[in-house]
């Protein structure tokens, strides 16, 4: 897997995300939650958010340790999807600290 990988993740006119042209197949993203958090990192400004506004935005009912427990889940679903396309996972769906970041995009 190169670390040279060209992420787009297309929003208008439907949910698309691709690496280096290879697009991640629409059956891949079953689990909507994993689809969702790709979906608010590429819309946020410089595509970073703290944890707990995902947390809050996906699961605002669930208690803290329930919620953090799903957004694990759906992470590790995102980034199997991305891996699956060619890229390295980590290099795009990143942990600062307490912020996750989507990274480097190009976000058409």
């Amino acid at each position: 897997m190169s670390t040279d990988c060209r992420l787009q993740v297309h929003l208008l006119g439907g949910f698309r995300v691709s690496v280096n042209s290879r697009v991640v197949d629409d059956a891949a993203w079953r689990q909507k939650r994993a689809a969702a958090v790709v979906k608010m990192l590429a819309l946020e400004p410089g595509h970073r958010l703290h944890r707990e506004q995902i947390m809050d935005a996906l699961w605002p009912d669930l208690a803290p340790e329930a919620a953090a427990n799903n957004l694990r889940f759906a992470l590790h679903h995102a980034r199997r999807q991305l891996e699956a396309a060619g890229a390295t996972p980590a290099l795009f769906l990143a942990r600062d600290g307490e912020m996750l970041t989507l990274g480097p995009p190009e976000v058409v």
